[in-house]
């Protein structure tokens, strides 16, 4: 009996060797790329947005978070404010779990592109995610950018391996309901899931059952969203419904912003210093619409592409943003990268974009993270009990923050009188101190300057009641010099204050160097009896003896 053995063809035995070479090619690039960024997730200097996103976990902690909207996140890290450490090491502990949301990215990519195209093809997509250089940066930086991302990819990934299943329904669900609650940016993925939606509905043959099945998926989203919302809101007091309208009608009247050159630089920026992926982006249209694939498959992989677009009308496109909008264009640019990979190979285009990973390490700024540490370890030991401050990002995170987040976006609200000003915060409580770690203040205390990102009777206020101190920290109080006549001063901020440099005549009365007296809110009449003498707030605060840190106090984008 003849038995026939089948031998295998030399091509496509070499075509088969080359593409596991390509793959482990891709797989070395992406692992070394995580490698070179495991550093910034330890080391980099915390952003300001960091320090305002740790901020409102402190509040949780502390039972005074009022905003339920976008502060979901918090629950997660309830538990890190009692941790051993300053901030900055708690932020560093938070980015882990931002790392994490990072690698769910990084996996709902490459298999949302292995989809439309192969598995080598799906991790040279989640390559040129990582490697890009503003998600090199910033895509484990704690903000709700990484962790809404993880689940809206997530969501999608589950919708394109699982199709409208009952189980995969479900998951997906709740995990775009967790995400809308998290950030209103949810709303700007809305072309990934009706493109997603497009393609199920066309290649199930079901039609009618499938449309059924997608509206029940969107309530289902809508329905995990209100429940979330609620349980969430139901902890934080009476006045977070009132804090959540509020946000919805600023945000509604502010977000979309049609040819606002606001953060337009960085898109060139981006481009620059990630340019395979741009080039791909760019090119992605033509190569979906080109292929000989399905319509239904062009729309889905265009409705990936399409939030892109968000770079023309979203106001607040910063770096930090394109972790959460570049996830399903990278996806989108598969074809392209299918096509590159045919071309080129897959491990020329992988080492290109490990490259440009190393060099964005290489040209990182001066780290400013042991200046932040600093900050907060002087700023514990004067004040062991916290006092409330101004300043722009919420530095000292576990000392009650009583200004806005002076970001763009906030202080554009701030002017129109839709957000609280410092002079009625001053009103409401004391505020001794005001930390300068932004320009606005360098500008507002150091010069006569007009200031327009601060109210005039804000600007006036600051320069009225601070005086400085140690680095950046400024204290309520008046110097006054000698030879002038005396002076009246408005006390905005009540409580001990403790003469400095000499003697001091207030109202008539004469108080010795270093004594202490209470002023409560009003008009002081004050004088310095024979050399300039300090007024400041608090009971003999001791000035620290370490030489304060060099600015600046961040590191730039």
């Amino acid at each position: 009996m003849d038995v026939a053995i089948e031998q295998s063809h030399p091509l496509a035995t070499g075509r088969s060797t080359s593409e596991g070479k390509a793959l482990r090619w891709v797989v070395a690039a992406l692992l070394a790329t995580l490698a070179l960024q495991l550093p910034l997730v330890l080391n980099r200097a915390i952003n300001w947005d960091e320090f305002y996103h740790y901020s409102q976990v402190v509040k949780l902690a502390n039972g005074t978070l009022t905003e339920p909207l976008q502060t979901l996140y918090t629950r997660a890290f309830i538990w890190v404010p009692g941790l051993p450490g300053l901030g900055v090491d708690h932020i560093i502990i938070i980015r882990l779990f931002m790392l994490a949301c990072e690698l769910t990215t990084l996996a709902c990519i490459a298999g949302m592109a292995t989809r439309f195209t192969d598995r080598t093809t799906g991790l040279l997509c989640a390559l040129a995610y990582l490697s890009a250089s503003f998600i090199f940066r910033h895509g484990t930086s704690f903000r709700f950018d990484p962790p809404a991302t993880a689940l809206l990819m997530t969501s999608a990934w589950i919708l394109l391996r699982w199709g409208l299943r009952p189980p995969a329904m479900l998951g997906a669900a709740l995990l775009a309901g967790t995400s809308t609650v998290l950030t209103v940016k949810t709303m700007l993925y809305a072309p990934v899931f009706v493109g997603i939606a497009w393609l199920l509905w066309t290649e199930g043959g079901r039609r009618r059952e499938d449309l059924v099945r997608l509206l029940v998926l969107a309530f289902g989203v809508m329905s995990f969203a209100a429940l979330i919302y609620a349980l969430h809101a139901g902890t934080l007091g009476e006045e977070s419904g009132d804090e959540a309208r509020d946000l919805v009608s600023r945000a509604g009247s502010s977000m979309f912003t049609l040819g606002n050159p606001l953060y337009r630089w960085f898109i060139f920026v981006f481009a620059i210093t990630s340019p395979l992926l741009a080039i791909a982006t760019l090119a992605a249209p033509v190569v979906i619409w080109r292929e000989s694939g399905s319509n239904g498959r062009k729309i889905a992989l265009t409705g990936m592409w399409l939030p892109l677009t968000t770079l023309l009308f979203y106001q607040n496109t910063a770096p930090y943003y394109y972790v959460f909008m570049m996830a399903p264009v990278a996806v989108a640019a598969s074809p392209a990268f299918a096509l590159a990979q045919r071309r080129y190979g897959a491990h020329f285009i992988a080492g290109v974009m490990l490259l440009c990973a190393g060099a964005v390490l290489v040209v990182e700024p001066e780290n400013t993270t042991e200046r932040q540490r600093q900050i907060q370890r002087e700023a514990q030991r004067l004040f062991p009990k916290g006092v409330s401050y101004f300043d722009a990002c919420a530095m000292l995170s576990t000392f009650p923050k009583v200004n806005i987040f002076m970001t763009p976006w906030g202080i554009q609200h701030y002017l129109r009188g839709n957000l609280p000003s410092m002079v009625e915060a001053m009103k409401r409580e004391p505020v001794p101190l005001l930390v300068k770690n932004d320009w606005m203040f360098d500008e507002a205390l150091r010069t006569k300057n007009e200031v327009g990102v601060l109210l005039p009777q804000d600007l006036a206020a600051i320069r009225d009641t601070y005086v400085p101190f140690w680095g950046p920290f400024w204290i309520a109080g008046k110097i006054v010099t000698t030879g002038n006549r005396p002076v009246k001063w408005n006390v905005r901020v009540p409580g001990a204050y403790t003469v400095r440099d000499g003697a001091m005549i207030i109202d008539g009365r004469r108080f010795a160097k270093d004594e202490v007296m209470t002023l409560n809110r009003g008009t002081y009449i004050l004088s310095a009896e024979e050399e300039s003498a300090r007024l400041l707030w608090g009971n003999r605060l001791a000035k620290p003896i370490s030489n304060p840190p060099k600015e600046p106090y961040f590191m730039p984008f």
